[in-house]
C-alpha cells in the first residue's frame, strides 16, 4: 500500500491552527486579499475540505505545510511565508482545580449559553476582565442570573486595574455585576450545581459557592502577532474576530477590528518581505498602508494608558467629574438645543465606531474626541435612537429637558427579558449599579435592542444610566427533558436512560447532562486535542466529532496518562501531569535558557493536546523566570495526534 501525496508551491499559505472554530475568519480574508493584490500566490488550508497536520520549517525562510483532505490524501505545500491562525487561549495560571471539570473555557460557556439548556443561575464567577469576559457576564445578568462576579487576577494593565473598556465595565456594573481583584487558590466540585472556589483578595481568603466558574482572561498582554524564529517568515495571528458571520461583528467589535488591523499590518510585512521588485508607487502604497495599520493597532490599548475612572461622593459623581461629563463634546448642550438629543458617553479612546457608522445624519464623529471639534453635532442629531440600539456597550442614551425643569425624559437601552409597559415604575441605578430611586416608564420601543423611555427627576438626568426590572423576573432553571419534548431523544449514558437534545454535538450534551470530564474542557470543533474520547455503541469516538441520535449507548472512557491528570493538583500540563513548580525547579537547576530547552527537558506541552491547554500559561511562566517567550511559537510536527492511513495511488 502507498500514500497518495500531492505537491504544490505558493508564496503565502494561510493555515487554520488546531481548535480554530471558523475558517477563514476576517483576518485570513484580509491577509489573502492584500497578498493576492500584490501579485503573490496565496493558499488557504483549513475548514472541512483540507486540514493542516503541521509544517516543517525550511532552512532560512518558509516551510512545507502538510495537510490532509477528506479522502485521506496528503498535500505538501511549499511556501515562502506561512501564517497560522491561532485559537486564543483563555487558560489561567495553574492552581489546584484549574484543570478539573469544574472550570469552563469561555468558548465552551458561550456555546452552552447559546443552546439554552445549561443553567448559570443563581451565581457564576468569571476569571478575567477583558471585554469578552465583561460582555459574557453582562449577558448572564441580562438573562436573569442573580449574581455574577468578575475576578481580575492580573491587575496590571498600564494605568488601569482591569483589562476591558470602561463602557463594558459600566454596562456590567449597571446590571448588578461586581468586579474584584483576587488570586485563585482552589476550585473543588461539591455537587452537580455547587462549587467551592477559594480566592485571596486584600481582605484575606474568601470562599465562593458559585454554580459555574468560567475562565475568560486575558491573563497577560499579547501583541496578537508573532514571528518565530525571527526572520523566518513563519507567523502566528490570533483569531479574535467573532466565530459568526461578518454581519454579526457587533457581538465583539473589539475582536473583529483588532484581528482585521493586525492582519492588514502583517499582510504589508509579508508583501514587503517577499516582493523585492515592487514598483515604486506600489512600494509607497505598502509602506503607507503599513504605517496606518500600525497607528490603528496602537489605538486599541490606548484606553489602558488614559482610562476614564470617575470619582464618587457616596452614590453621586464628584463635582469635578460631573462637570467634566457635562462639558464632554459627546454629551448634548441641552440648554442650547431644547429637544431630544443623543448623549454619547464613551470617554476612552477605543476602536469601536458602531454609532458613528449607523448614524443616518452623520451627527457623530468619534475621531473628534480630545480635539476642539465636537463628537456630537447637536444640529444634525434627530434623536432617532439608532445609535442607542447599535452601541454594543449600552453607553448611549437620549435626553430631553421638559418645561418647568422638574422632570426630564431619559431613554435607555434594554436587553433584558422583562417587557416594560407604560406606567410601570422602574428602579434607577447609577453607573456603578447603585440604586438612586424610581422612575415612571413612558414608552417601550421595540427593536433589535429595545429602548425604554422614562420620566426622571431633573437632578438624576446625569446620574441615572440604568434600570432594574422587578425581582420576580429571574431566570428559570432549564426544564427537565421528557418524552413529550419533540426536540429531545432518549439515550443511554453509563447505563442510565437520559433525555437529551436531538442532533446536538455530544460534547455539548455531556455538559448539559452533567457528565462532562476534564478531557471535555476544550470542546474543540475539529477534534484536535483528542482528549474527549467516548464509546458510542461499542465504537471509540471523539465526543466533539459525534452528534446525538436516538437510542445511542454512551460509555465514558477512563482518562489515561495521555488524556489528563487528576485535575485536583496545580498542573501546568494536564496531559503529562507536569506541575508549574516542577517546571520552575527544572529551569533553575538545569539553568535552561530557551523555551525549546524547557519543553525538551520537562515534557510540558508534549501530551495529547500538543500544548492547546498549557502553551499560554507556560509562556507566562517562562517570562516570569526571565526566559524570553513572548514571540515563541511551538512548530513541532505534527500539531495533533495523527495516524497515517495509506490510500490509493494516483
Amino acid at each position: 500500500m502507498t500514500l497518495s501525496v500531492r505537491d504544490g508551491a505558493f508564496d503565502v499559505v494561510i493555515v487554520a491552527g488546531p481548535g480554530v472554530a471558523v475558517f477563514p475568519s476576517e483576518g485570513a480574508r484580509v491577509l489573502a486579499r492584500e497578498c493576492a493584490a500584490a501579485g503573490l500566490r496565496v493558499a488557504w488550508v483549513g475548514g472541512d475540505w483540507l486540514q493542516a497536520r503541521g509544517l516543517i520549517p525550511l532552512p532560512g525562510t518558509g516551510a512545507v505545510v502538510v495537510a490532509e483532505d477528506p479522502q485521506g490524501r496528503l498535500h505538501r505545500l511549499q511556501a515562502r511565508a506561512v501564517v497560522r491562525m491561532a485559537r486564543p487561549s483563555t487558560r489561567p495560571d495553574p492552581f489546584p482545580g484549574s484543570c478539573s471539570d469544574a472550570l469552563l473555557e469561555l468558548s465552551v460557556a458561550q456555546e452552552l449559553f447559546r443552546e439554552g439548556a445549561f443553567s448559570f443561575s443563581p451565581s457564576s464567577v468569571i476569571l478575567g476582565t477583558g471585554n469578552s469576559a465583561l460582555r459574557f457576564a453582562s449577558k448572564l445578568l441580562e438573562s436573569g442570573v442573580s449574581e455574577v462576579l468578575c475576578i481580575e487576577t492580573h491587575a496590571d494593565w498600564g494605568a488601569k486595574r482591569y483589562a476591558g473598556w470602561e463602557v463594558e465595565r459600566r454596562r456590567f456594573e449597571v446590571l448588578g455585576g461586581k468586579l474584584i481583584e483576587a488570586r485563585p487558590l482552589t476550585l473543588i466540585r461539591k455537587g452537580p450545581l455547587k462549587l467551592e472556589f477559594r480566592v485571596e483578595d486584600e481582605r484575606g481568603i474568601r470562599i465562593l459557592e458559585p454554580v459555574r466558574v468560567v475562565s475568560a482572561g486575558p491573563f497577560s498582554a499579547s501583541s496578537g502577532v508573532r514571528e518565530y524564529p525571527p526572520g523566518s517568515s513563519l507567523y502566528e495571528l490570533e483569531q479574535t474576530a467573532p466565530a459568526a458571520s461578518v454581519a454579526s461583528q457587533d457581538l465583539d467589535v473589539e475582536g473583529f477590528v483588532l484581528e482585521s488591523d493586525r492582519a492588514l499590518a502583517l499582510a504589508m510585512r509579508v508583501v514587503r518581505g517577499l516582493c523585492a521588485d515592487l514598483p515604486s508607487e506600489e512600494r509607497e502604497r505598502v509602506e503607507k498602508t503599513l504605517k496606518k495599520a500600525r497607528f490603528r493597532m496602537k489605538r486599541h490599548p490606548a484606553h489602558r494608558e488614559a482610562p476614564y475612572s470617575p470619582a464618587y461622593q457616596g452614590k453621586w459623581l464628584s463635582h469635578a467629574d460631573s462637570t467634566a461629563l457635562r462639558s464632554f463634546s459627546g454629551t448634548p448642550r441641552l440648554g442650547e438645543f431644547p429637544r431630544p438629543l443623543a448623549s454619547i458617553e464613551c470617554f476612552e479612546e477605543i476602536g469601536c465606531r458602531e454609532c458613528q457608522k449607523v448614524c443616518p445624519t452623520g451627527a457623530i464623529d468619534l475621531s473628534a474626541r480630545g480635539s476642539e471639534k465636537r463628537v456630537l453635532n447637536e444640529a444634525a442629531c434627530t434623536a432617532c435612537g439608532i445609535c442607542v440600539s447599535s452601541c454594543p456597550s449600552g453607553a448611549i442614551s437620549l435626553l430631553e429637558e421638559r418645561e418647568g425643569g422638574g422632570m426630564v425624559r431619559l431613554t435607555l437601552p434594554w436587553r433584558g427579558k422583562y417587557r416594560w409597559k407604560p406606567g410601570v415604575l422602574a428602579t434607577l441605578v447609577n453607573r456603578r449599579g447603585e440604586t438612586l430611586g424610581s422612575a415612571r416608564v413612558l414608552a417601550w420601543i421595540d427593536g433589535p435592542v429595545e429602548q425604554v423611555q422614562l420620566e426622571v427627576p431633573a437632578h438624576l438626568q446625569w446620574e441615572a444610566r440604568g434600570i432594574r426590572a422587578p425581582k420576580s423576573t429571574t431566570e428559570a432553571l432549564p426544564s427537565s427533558p421528557s418524552a413529550e419534548d419533540p426536540q429531545r431523544v432518549e439515550v443511554s449514558i453509563q447505563g442510565e436512560k437520559r433525555w437529551v437534545r436531538a442532533k446536538a454535538r455530544l460534547s455539548t450534551v455531556l455538559f448539559e447532562a452533567g457528565y462532562n470530564r476534564e478531557g471535555d474542557a476544550l470542546a474543540c470543533s475539529d477534534g484536535s486535542c483528542g482528549r474527549c474520547g467516548i464509546e458510542v455503541d461499542g465504537v471509540k469516538r471523539l465526543a466533539c466529532q459525534t452528534w446525538v441520535h436516538p437510542k445511542m449507548a454512551l460509555k465514558l472512557q477512563a482518562l489515561d496518562a495521555r488524556s489528563g491528570g487528576s485535575g485536583s493538583k496545580d498542573e501546568l500540563c494536564p496531559c503529562e501531569g507536569v506541575s508549574a513548580e516542577k517546571v520552575r525547579q527544572t529551569i533553575q537547576q538545569a539553568k535552561l535558557q530557551s523555551p525549546e530547552a524547557v519543553v525538551a527537558v520537562t515534557g510540558v506541552a508534549s501530551g495529547r493536546c500538543h500544548g492547546a491547554l498549557c502553551q499560554e500559561p507556560l509562556r507566562r511562566l517562562l517570562e516570569s523566570e526571565g526566559i524570553s517567550a513572548s514571540d515563541w511559537i511551538d512548530w513541532r510536527f505534527p500539531w495533533t495526534d495523527w495516524k497515517l492511513v495509506p490510500g490509493k495511488r494516483e
